[in-house]
């Protein structure tokens, strides 16, 4: 995965005798970002010097050796630091924290990493699990999800899983009236309008969850995970020891990254993967793309959107090159406020986009754009028909889009594949009769 390029490094300041809980500070603090796919941190002991209190320690001193200062180094991609950070910040019992701009000018990472022959859910679940119990009320279930990568939560009765809380959970039962991940183009006095509403009703957690929640155990194969999750078209599953106990949370990215990392390019393989990373994109990308054409109005590129549960749109020219995407967030963030109600009913029911002559006015002059060219954003990932699952994994990931073109040879859109296009794909398997049966996505005509 390439890394080369604008960059933030982070310090960590703290001294030997920093515990968080019963262990040690950097080595839980290491442990965090293996978890949360960092490309890597490194711990320095330091042989002198001195903090807040004033006294200076040195590495000659028998009685000082325990309070030596120690630095961890990490170095990633900006939006990963900014999503990690305020957990970071949690977690240091105390000392400081710098970030600063940073260039990496080369990288050339070790072909694979150093993992187990036979990876499990609790080699590559997240440890550190957000979640509520069953009398948490829904307005602080929305406030825990707010701004997180993550949009589920599980609901715990004396540290086991009763229930799960997803966005749709929200929107369904508790009244949200919008997902989650459409809060962040809202202004404050909006969002702060939601949650009283949320708030007012009285509901709690037990009153919107899903209860009975699929789980894997924390030794479970990766490919039964990658199945399970798939064929529940679910993003999140909790994943529990012996006793039925929470110790994580395994997501669809988790295990998406995980095998782009063990289809890597190397001499040797310790491990393998076990999912089916050969497989080409034509075979399990939909064709019913969702595409609008650069001088296509708003509310036709609307009405495209709400078409499919992408969420988003493909611009494309007359030659069916696409030149741009278009996504429901960024119609929100471009409408005005008086409008954004009706567009909220319009993307969240799938109902036509209408407004009042009256209105329209107010949406010219409000609008940063009127047309599909004004919206889009230009940088599409894309990849040929031919192209491995394993390639288009790392593509996917590498800036965090949802969503892969694919186009034919003469770089015409032919197909699509989003995350769980590609899951679906990464746990084919042949038929008894040697045939290859086509992917639950496909079958499902999603």
């Amino acid at each position: 995965m390439d890394l080369v390029g604008k960059a933030k490094r982070v310090r960590i300041y703290l001294n030997e005798e920093d515990r968080v809980g019963r262990k040690w500070a950097p080595q839980v603090i290491l442990g965090l970002l293996r978890d949360e796919g960092a490309q890597g941190a490194s711990v320095f002991r330091g042989v002198e010097g001195f903090g807040a209190t004033g006294e200076i320690h040195v590495s000659h001193l028998p009685d000082a050796t325990r309070k030596l200062p120690i630095l961890v180094e990490w170095v990633d991609r900006p939006e990963r630091v900014e999503r990690l950070l305020p957990r970071l910040k949690e977690m240091v019992p105390h000392g400081f924290i710098t970030v600063d701009e940073t260039e990496i000018v080369l990288y050339e990472p070790c072909p694979v990493r150093d993992l187990p022959k036979i990876l499990t859910a609790a080699d590559v679940m997240q440890r550190e699990v957000t979640s509520v119990t069953r009398d948490t009320p829904v307005r602080r279930v929305v406030e825990l999800m707010l701004g997180k990568v993550y949009r589920t939560v599980p609901v715990l009765d004396r540290g086991v899983p009763v229930g799960i809380i997803s966005s749709g959970d929200l929107v369904q039962r508790g009244g949200l009236g919008v997902r989650l991940d459409l809060l962040a183009s809202l202004d404050k006095p909006e969002i702060h309008e939601l949650l009283e509403r949320l708030a007012s009703t009285g509901k709690v957690a037990a009153d919107v969850m899903t209860p009975r929640p699929v789980t894997v155990t924390a030794a479970t194969r990766l490919p039964r995970v990658a199945e399970v999750m798939a064929h529940g078209r679910l993003k999140r599953l909790p994943v529990v020891d012996e006793r039925g106990a929470c110790v994580g949370m395994v997501s669809r990215v988790d295990l998406l990254r995980t095998a782009a990392r063990g289809f890597e390019p190397g001499e040797e393989k310790p491990w393998e993967p076990g999912l089916a990373g050969d497989t080409p994109l034509s075979r399990v990308m939909r064709r019913d793309v969702p595409v609008v054409h650069p001088d296509t109005p708003l509310p036709e590129v609307l009405q495209a959107i709400i078409a499919t549960r992408l969420h988003r749109a493909l611009v494309v020219d007359r030659e069916r090159r696409v030149v741009g995407i278009v996504t429901d967030a960024d119609l929100l963030d471009r409408l005005t406020p008086s409008l954004r109600p009706g567009a909220l009913r319009s993307l969240m029911h799938r109902l036509p986009f209408a407004h009042s002559p009256k209105e329209k006015p107010a949406s010219e002059h409000h609008a940063t754009g009127s047309t599909a060219a004004d919206l889009m954003t230009e940088e599409v990932p894309s990849a040929a028909e031919s192209t491995l699952l394993s390639a288009a994994i790392a593509t996917m990931l590498r800036e965090s889009h949802k969503v892969l073109a694919v186009v034919d040879s003469d770089g015409r859109l032919s197909g699509i594949v989003d995350r769980a296009d590609l899951l679906h794909g990464l746990v084919w398997r042949k038929d008894e009769g040697g045939e290859d049966a086509p992917p639950p996505a496909a079958q499902e005509g999603r």
